[in-house]
């Protein structure tokens, strides 16, 4: 009796296994990507006109507020919630230290998300203005992954091989963008972006997508406190020129 209950246990977690794709079919990053600005309104030549009308009014060295808004896709199955916490924050702040040295900002801190009633960029300004902030950063992110078998799946079929066989692969694409906005002025200065990929073998039952998910995260934090850097560093220039 318990060999036909291990059988059926080995039977079903081979057609688990199998019934993953055979092969890679690939994440869209432009879907990723659109996923940042899913909500398109209707401009008017009266909002284009305001919109060119803003005024950068950033001193220097600045104020800098960090927000991570939190955003689900309901639409979009392929898509997944990013769940930032609070190391997240830490590694932000942690990149921008340097530039902190240097002079560019007087200091940087997180903005909670009980301080923020509403989800408008607006409610997000309004949220920073009153702990007195010049500048907010507003970092978005969304991941998908995708999971197939590799040539090493054949040995699935043995049964024991489910366990041990290195025959399924989680690829991994995460996704972040960052906003930098006057919060006087709603002045967009900038936009920062970086993705990280990457890709996990092992056993199709123990297998976790979600640590694929978490090393790709870890990838495109990395790139994005880099660049984040240097594009401020490029910012204290531009207004160096224009003043």
């Amino acid at each position: 009796m318990q060999t036909g209950r291990h059988l059926l246990v080995l039977a079903l977690m081979f057609t688990m296994a199998v019934s993953a794709c055979s092969g890679a079919r690939g994440l869209n990053h432009q879907l990723l990507q659109d996923s940042f600005h899913d909500h398109p309104e209707v401009a008017t030549d009266r909002d284009i006109a305001g919109a060119m009308a803003v005024q950068a009014t950033l001193p220097m060295p600045y104020r800098l507020a960090i927000y991570f808004k939190q955003k689900d896709f309901p639409s979009r199955p392929a898509l997944h919630r990013v769940d930032w916490v609070s190391a997240d924050a830490d590694r932000v702040q942690h990149a921008l230290t340097p530039v902190q040295e240097e002079g560019l900002l007087q200091r940087t801190f997180l903005l909670a998300h009980s301080t923020v009633q509403g989800t408008t960029l607006r409610d997000i300004r309004l949220a920073a203005a009153r702990y007195n902030a010049d500048a907010i950063l507003i970092i978005e992110g969304a991941s998908a992954f995708e999971r197939y078998n590799n040539g090493h799946a054949w040995w699935y079929a043995t049964g024991i091989g489910a366990y041990f066989a290195h025959g399924t692969e989680s690829h991994a694409l995460f996704m972040m963008e960052g906003t930098l906005w006057d919060v006087r002025t709603g002045y967009l200065y900038g936009t920062q972006t970086a993705e990280g990929e990457t890709t996990l073998i092992g056993p199709a039952p123990s297998l976790d997508d979600r640590a694929a998910v978490a090393e790709a995260k870890d990838v495109a934090m990395a790139r994005f406190g880099r660049e984040l850097a240097d594009t401020l560093r490029l910012l204290k220039e531009k207004q160096r020129v224009l003043n």
